[in-house]
């Protein structure tokens, strides 16, 4: 039966004592709740891996606890935790089958070999792989994608309390990818244990977590479903990681009521006041903020219309359901290529020429200016 697993106040620092400390987790605390599938997203180096591989044993954190239930589990042993993990490198034996490489784990806890059997034989059903348990070879002559799933297997088959999986998709192709990860999540409703995925693809945790923790430089950012972190994320970091958003460079001319009034190189935007990430005091006139659009929220026209910018067509891209144009704006709005979404294309509209974009009304978010990278 899964638990919860709380993290109360975590800290790591490598190198605590010398002269170049780092800080790798700043004061993590949250719940992974029982039978949940968590994601740990961010950049590299964001602390994400650190924590995974605190939670395995592998590293010892500086203070805090890990609390799975009641029973504070950084005061455990590794060996003792019964946590299954599966690496990014498959780390499999190429000298032994594959029946004994999922076996491997209840060999060492020296388990009868009529339950070896079975449990092998049960959970490589789980993960689709009983017609190559039947040829029984090496993992060297399994496809990548068979490979990662012996790996699972591996890890499930003496009934972990947690599954941790460290960037498990990385060395498949983009195709397999997106089977593997939806397998994954197969797998896990059917075991539902406590699982938590590591991943730097944001597209990837979106399909694959019911909720997702994203971190900064050691710092939980903001956690929640890939809805609440997409529509509602908490400040310009999360929302340009959770998706694409682009940024205009904005000072607040006032407020009307419900409504915040931006200027934006001489053109007016005005946003719900409700759509603000930033602290209110940010809201009074002439400060610097940013106005935030996804793809989808903006429109590209050949002619100007009201509350619009000029930029220059760089690329546009023809991907199926819709046509990305990249327009690159005055630096002074923008310090990126803008990326706008249409459902089509656009009459008249072809790379290098000059076009007008704008947002549709009532989506456009305000953000804080501090913490963008």
């Amino acid at each position: 039966m899964s638990q919860n697993l709380t993290y109360e106040a975590v800290d790591k620092i490598y190198d605590e004592k010398g002269k170049n400390p780092v800080h790798a987790l700043k004061d993590v605390s949250f719940t992974i709740n029982a039978g949940e599938l968590f994601c740990l997203l961010g950049p590299s180096g964001c602390g994400k891996t650190t924590l995974l591989r605190s939670t395995a044993g592998l590293e010892t954190i500086s203070s805090g606890r890990m609390m799975y239930g009641d029973v504070d589990i950084s005061t455990i042993p590794p060996y003792k935790r019964n946590i299954g993990m599966v690496f990014q490198s498959f780390a499999l034996y190429p000298h032994m089958t594959i029946f004994e490489n999922v076996a491997y784990g209840l060999r060492v806890r020296k388990t009868p070999d009529a339950e070896v059997k079975r449990k092998v034989t049960e959970v490589m059903e789980l993960v689709g792989l009983q017609e190559e348990l039947k040829r029984n070879p090496s993992p060297t002559g399994l496809s990548g994608g068979q490979q990662q799933r012996v790996a699972i297997a591996r890890a499930l088959v003496y009934d972990p309390d947690i599954l941790l999986l460290d960037e498990p998709l990385a060395n498949l192709d983009a195709k397999l990818r997106r089977y593997m990860r939806a397998e994954i999540r197969r797998i896990q409703k059917a075991t539902n244990i406590t699982t938590i995925f590591v991943t730097h693809d944001q597209e990837e945790a979106m399909a694959v977590g019911d909720r997702l923790a994203v971190l900064k430089k050691g710092v939980v950012e903001q956690i929640g479903t890939s809805d609440e972190l997409y529509t509602q994320p908490r400040n310009a970091f999360v929302s340009n990681f959770i998706g694409k958003m682009n940024f205009l460079e904005s000072t607040i001319a006032g407020l009307d009521g419900d409504m915040v009034h931006c200027k934006i190189n001489g053109t007016e935007l005005v946003v719900p006041v409700e759509k603000c990430r930033c602290h209110m005091d940010r809201l009074a006139a002439g400060h610097e903020v940013l106005v935030g659009a996804r793809p989808e929220m903006l429109v590209v026209s050949k002619e100007p219309v009201a509350r619009s910018v000029r930029g220059t067509v760089k690329i546009i891209q023809h991907l199926g359901q819709f046509v990305r144009y990249e327009v690159d704006l005055d630096r002074t709005i923008s310090e990126t290529i803008f990326e706008i979404d249409m459902p089509g294309m656009v009459r008249g509209v072809h790379e290098h020429d000059d076009v007008y974009i704008s947002v549709k009304p009532d989506v456009a978010a305000l953000f804080s200016k501090e913490g963008r990278e």
